[in-house]
């Protein structure tokens, strides 16, 4: 079972770094999103709130959209916010970050470390991050699904918002326990690269494995508009 050894939180760094967005600013439709899954939780007990996305395919800008997601969260007084890097088939956050540690979820989710020792504050006033670790180490160790049960559990006492970056649909191997934590799952859809009927596939495949399917969102668009928790 995953350590459950209690800690203050870690003090912030004056070396990490905020990730930078490529192209026009996106900030007003990343305040869409954020106000949005915000009236989504309103009715929901005053805890952690565990928000997650993937997508139907590759280069869906899932991880630049969470990090500025998380960002504008902490700036608008949603936190204290943990963005967690899921991803284990192309791991992102740390580089959006530019932090360096080898330690993140990965480490947590084999009880090789309590969660408090993978956890790394950011520039960003209360805004932490967990990398994802090292993903070899998911193969020389059994992944209990308790573990994750109780590291979100850990998380949601400490933190109001928990942003969960997973990796596509198609490569939810692990991630899928981390997947079945969230309060709400959010599909990234590629617009123009995607069929209708694939997506439809894949978020159907999402509810059938017991995950909390909200709504998509379409992107790379000329003109985003975001189409979150559509029926």
């Amino acid at each position: 079972m995953m350590s459950s050894n209690i800690e203050s939180k870690p003090k912030r760094a004056s070396e990490a770094a905020v990730p930078h967005s490529k192209g026009r600013s996106n900030s007003s439709e990343t305040d869409t999103l954020l106000w949005r899954i915000k009236a989504r939780l309103e009715n929901k007990p005053d805890q952690g709130h565990i928000i997650a996305m993937t997508s139907c395919g590759r280069n869906s800008g899932v991880s630049t959209l969470l990090a500025n997601l998380s960002i504008q969260a902490a700036k608008n007084h949603m936190g204290p916010v943990l963005l967690i890097d899921a991803n284990f088939t192309a791991p992102k956050q740390h580089r959006l970050f530019r932090h360096k540690t080898t330690l993140g979820l990965v480490d947590v989710m084999v009880g090789s470390v309590p969660p408090h020792e993978a956890i790394f504050p950011t520039t960003i006033e209360s805004l932490d991050i967990m990398p994802s670790g090292l993903p070899g180490n998911l193969n020389t160790a059994r992944v209990i699904s308790e573990n994750a049960e109780e590291m979100f559990h850990w998380a949601c006492e400490r933190y109001s918002l928990i942003v969960v970056d997973l990796p596509q649909i198609d490569e939810l191997r692990h991630e899928l326990m981390i997947a079945r934590q969230a309060d709400m799952v959010l599909v990234s859809i590629r617009s123009n690269s995607v069929r209708r009927s694939y997506a439809a596939q894949c978020v159907e495949r999402l509810a059938s494995d017991g995950v909390k399917v909200a709504g998509s969102i379409l992107s790379r668009q000329t003109q985003y508009t975001p189409k979150i928790l559509r029926s």
